[in-house]
């Protein structure tokens, strides 16, 4: 197996292990960039197949992976506001090319916040938008407002879809 596929294994028995804190913790990497080899789209709803989650359980389970992805990009927020994209850059297991970062400049300076609510809709392009939110110091309140609310959305959707369709299959 791929070092990936073992690191991806091990995260997701960590997870099973660890509850909360390590699905916090998987979705802060994963804001940070640093764990964008975690297919976090398939974590969640897999997380909360795998340990029969009650309503309540799948409504904690978004709050904390939501929270986790969105302190992830803060810390780019911060880390590109105080140090550049350079520092981004060099976080570990983090490559950004210039393409992601030009890309992602032109979307803030076009879209600015609401940008920010579209790109965390959006597979692998959230936590660059972070860069040059960071570095324009663009509002943190209104960064939360934005990130938390897409995130928010979008794992409800995800984990919806999931469920949805392993109900569906169900019934075949």
């Amino acid at each position: 197996m791929p070092v990936s596929g073992q690191l991806i294994d091990l995260a997701f028995s960590l997870l099973l292990v660890f509850d909360e804190p390590a699905l916090f913790l998987l979705f802060v990497l994963k804001g940070a960039i640093i764990g964008k080899v975690f297919p976090t789209s398939l974590f969640l709803p897999g997380y909360l197949l795998a340990i029969k989650a009650s309503s309540e359980q799948i409504a904690v389970g978004i709050v904390v992976a939501s929270f986790g992805y969105v302190t992830g990009q803060l810390l780019i927020y911060w880390i590109s506001n105080n140090y550049g994209t350079t520092a981004v850059g060099s976080l570990p297991a983090v490559s950004v090319s210039d393409e992601q970062v030009t890309r992602a400049e032109e979307l803030f300076q076009r879209y600015s916040g609401m940008g920010i609510f579209i790109t965390n809709l959006v597979p692998f392009v959230g936590s660059f938008i972070m860069i040059p939110a960071g570095m324009t110091s663009y509002s943190i309140p209104l960064t939360i407002l934005y990130a938390l609310s897409s995130t928010v959305l979008n794992y409800i959707l995800i984990v919806l879809i999931a469920f949805e369709s392993l109900e569906f299959l169900s019934l075949l």
